[in-house]
């Protein structure tokens, strides 16, 4: 939720692929198992932030082989700084550093009448440029019955991102920032507001390329990008991406563009090959935030190529900007594969930070892992000679983490599992290298004690439990001795949990195991409870043959396959973000596909993630192209993702962005600042709820737990 600055006259505020004994799972491996007072109104010279600076020019990407640092990024570039010049911000004129577009046809501004009179505000419906950094302000009036009051009404300003309304009534931007956002008048019982919105415009040339940019001969014979992919949908905070292209020479010269309608930024650069350009950090959070919606103002993304004497036209894509954050972290399996020895590891990544983390180290090979709803603990299996595989816990509340209530001990374990809603029961497999016998347990989380041997009947593995606690899947009716991951034929199976947490009623297979190639495999819930993923690889459950996506209702509604997303037919166990975001569910998923020009035929499994339309339209493909997951070893194999908040916060006042950060579900506003606290009167955007009446807004209904903000399209 964005906080509101309100300006009060003369007042002062306070305010695991299958753990398969941590071989490769392409079988390289032997398998053993697994604000102010506002004074008059004037046009006044700006005094607020000087000129910006950006990095840039050509950057790399290159991946480390660290345990501690993976996937570092290099990059290298020119800083440049626009000088900042002032000018008179008077609407409807122009400036050679911003202009002011004052709209005159319809406008949004809105007066109440309160029977004694009307509030107006001007000017209305404004656009500030910002060009290169050069702040531009304006300075606004208020009349109340045709009678100047501006030195007497509260003003606010909802984007503090984009801007802030001062003492004197003067709008300020940031220019950081573009957007559009509501300034609000109120003067007695009465009230006004209007847009006002500011777009940045950034150009960037450390090698003073522009001028020798003649006009395009035509269009490009042969480039082509190969990363991003067109129509990719990506959350607010992931990580910039690094653009790949392919049929190009040695220094070749380039001009990148990207555009929204409130932020616009052109870069000249040149580059060898194989060609990238890993997009400023900064500069790709600006253009992020600047947008409207996904659908109502997606990113126009351009590439243009000057090869000697000629000029090429643009080769073009557009890209969508999901207007949420993805919260939580990827927690995923990786083996060495090509980066040396070792034993196979269970590492962390937050999509926004293109770094792994090995927050645990126990000295084994260790694997199968799952995660609590709260992000606090982390169940895996160990593999260090024992069959069946010993499971324990880690507590990830700590850093690093340390053993939590079950430590490892011979006879007492299994392979894949899942946590119940509130982390207090495990549902494991405890596969006994003969899939046709392997049975499904609930396992007490506080000490290792079996609640229940047998939840469904023998033939059952891979199992899934819902974020209600209502519902469990499995895939089951295994035909073939072995583990359960070599088994090339099962069932997907959903079963109501009764009362008592421990039993199950209602088993119904909703997917049959010869609906298609392959067969089902990995489940997982989506976090309204509505839905679950799978995938159906053709090689048992491994990520070894082909693999395809697929999406289908919890009663077995609605069975579609996620073509744009696993379009590789080599994409295997996806899982579910814990919240959806932007108006998407988000999936991680492994995929042995070519990453742009950086691994290519490597048949390597890698991590990306999809945004899946909400709701998903029955019949038709819900999901979009996937954007891979930097930071991750790419000379390693990735397995097993599993999608989970960050561990919880139990401190009150500490920092937070939305109450799933914290442990009582609520981030609250004091101030400038957001921090973790109990629940007020009602919940505010972000913030835990059991139902849309909890929320304070009435258009941020209660989702997947949590009052969401719905966001354009």
């Amino acid at each position: 939720m964005h906080s509101l600055r309100t300006v009060v006259p003369r007042l002062s505020l306070l305010l695991c692929l299958p753990l398969v004994a941590c071989g490769d799972s392409s079988g390289n491996v032997t398998d053993s198992g697994p604000g102010t007072t506002a004074g008059p109104a004037t046009l006044t010279e700006p005094t607020g932030p000087g000129p910006t600076t950006t990095s840039a020019g050509p950057t790399t990407d290159t991946p480390t082989t660290s345990a501690s640092t993976l996937g570092t990024d290099t990059a290298t570039g020119t800083e440049t700084a626009a000088d900042t010049v002032a000018t008179d911000t008077s609407p409807g004129t122009d400036s050679t550093d911003g202009t002011v577009t004052d709209t005159t046809g319809p406008q949004t501004t809105t007066g109440t009448d309160t029977g004694n009179g009307v509030l107006d505000i001007n000017p209305k419906d404004i656009t500030l440029e910002i060009i290169d950094g050069a702040i531009i302000t304006q300075a606004y009036t208020a009349t109340y019955n045709g009678v100047d009051v501006t030195g007497d009404v509260a003003w606010s300003y909802n984007k503090p991102e984009i801007g802030e309304i001062q003492l004197n009534a003067e709008f300020i931007p940031t220019g950081a920032m573009g957007g559009t956002g509501t300034l609000k008048a109120t003067y007695q019982a009465a009230q006004a507001e209007t847009s006002v919105s500011v777009k940045i415009i950034k150009k960037i040339d450390p090698g003073m390329m522009e001028p020798g940019w003649g006009n395009p001969v035509g269009p490009d014979p042969s480039m082509t990008i190969v990363y991003p992919y067109n129509e990719t949908v990506f959350p607010l905070k992931v990580a910039a991406p690094v653009v790949q292209w392919n049929n190009v020479q040695n220094g070749d010269q380039y001009k990148l563009h990207i555009s929204e309608q409130f932020y616009d930024y052109t870069i000249y650069f040149s580059t060898n090959v194989p060609a990238r350009h890993l997009i400023d950090a900064a500069e790709w959070i600006a253009i992020s935030e600047s947008g409207q919606g996904a659908q109502s103002d997606p990113i126009s993304f351009e590439l243009q190529r000057k090869s000697g004497n000629n000029v090429y036209e643009s080769v073009k894509q557009t890209w969508r900007m999901a207007q949420a954050r993805l919260p939580g972290r990827v927690y995923y399996w990786e083996l060495p594969s090509q980066c040396g020895g070792g034993n196979g590891r269970v590492l962390s990544i937050k999509p926004s930070e293109a770094q792994a983390n090995e927050f645990f180290q126990p000295g084994f090979c260790w694997g199968c892992h799952t995660v609590s709803r709260d992000g606090r603990t982390v169940a895996a299996v160990a593999d260090n000679g024992n069959i069946p595989f010993p499971t324990f816990t880690i507590d990830i509340s700590q850093e690093p983490g340390v053993y939590g209530n079950i430590q490892p001990q011979p006879g007492r374990g299994g392979t894949f599992s899942a946590f119940n809603h509130d982390g207090t029961k495990l549902l494991q497999s405890n596969d006994p290298i003969d899939a046709i016998n392997s049975v499904l347990r609930v396992i007490d989380t506080m000490n290792g004690a079996i609640l229940n041997p047998n939840v469904l009947q023998p033939g059952c593995g891979e199992p899934a439990w819902s974020p209600d606690g209502l519902k469990i899947a499995a895939t089951c009716g295994y035909e073939d001795a072995g583990w359960t991951f070599d088994a090339n034929n099962a069932d997907l199976v959903v079963a109501d949990v009764n009362p008592d947490g421990i039993t199950v009623s209602n088993q119904k297979v909703i997917v049959p195991k010869a609906n298609g190639a392959g067969r089902p495999a990995y489940p997982n819930f989506s976090p309204g409870n509505e839905w679950l993923v799978f995938g159906r690889p053709t090689q048992g459950s491994r990520s070894t043959g082909n693999g395809k996506l697929f999406l289908v209702g919890v009663e077995g509604n609605d069975l579609v396959t996620l073509e744009k997303a696993s379009s590789d037919n080599k994409s295997f166990n996806p899982t579910f973000a814990p919240l959806r975001a932007g108006g998407y569910f988000w999936v991680v998923f492994m995929s042995r596909r070519d990453y742009g020009n950086t691994l290519v035929g490597a048949n390597r499994q890698q991590l990306w993630i999809t945004a899946i339309n909400d709701p998903p339209n029955a019949g038709t493909d819900p999901s979009n192209p996937p954007f891979y997951v930097r930071g991750q070893e790419d000379c390693a194999l990735s397995e097993n993702a599993y999608f989970a908040p960050d561990p919880c916060i139990e401190e009150p006042n500490k920092v937070c962005e939305s109450g799933i950060d914290c442990c009582s579900g609520h981030c609250i506003q004091m101030g400038e600042l957001k921090v973790c606290g109990e629940k007020g009167p009602c919940s505010e955007a972000g913030n835990a709820c059991e139902s849309d009446a909890d929320c304070c807004e009435p258009g941020t209904p209660c989702v997947d737990g949590y009052c969401q903000q719905i966001f354009p399209q």
